[in-house]
């Protein structure tokens, strides 16, 4: 077993099944073994004991559903408290608060590129028609 990347095996149950192999990135298993967090979190490690992308944060930080330490300006480096984002990360109802923003977010954000796809794709149709 490779030991940096720290590989999880599922062996299936029946014999035609064949085994899959779940990785966690280094960075996540190294923030998920520490003793003790560190005073304030970064971004990524944020979003790896949240179980999302670092490009969800800013999402989340819009929606008053996480908020950095401080009063950063809308350009900077946003830290968070640990203690505040493990209580987020235990309560049921909350992460079920930002699931739902995260599906808000993305669907209206596809939502946006799909119509802006067939806007583009109209437009071109009809300047190879004249």
């Amino acid at each position: 077993m490779n030991v940096p990347i720290n590989e999880h095996v599922t062996v299936g149950k029946r014999p035609q099944q064949s085994a899959s192999v779940e990785l966690v990135p280094v960075h996540v298993r190294d923030l998920l073994n520490v003793r003790r967090l560190q005073g304030r979190l970064n971004t990524r490690q944020t979003a790896a004991l949240l179980n999302c992308g670092e490009h969800d944060i800013p999402v989340l930080v819009s929606r008053g559903l996480l908020t950095p330490l401080g009063t950063p300006p809308s350009n900077a480096v946003k830290y968070f408290a640990p203690t505040e984002v493990l209580e987020l990360a235990g309560d049921r109802e909350r992460m079920g608060q930002i699931c739902d923003a995260l599906y808000e977010y993305w669907r209206g954000k596809n939502a946006a590129n799909a119509k802006h796809k067939s806007r583009s794709s109209l437009s071109g149709s009809s300047n190879g028609a004249h």
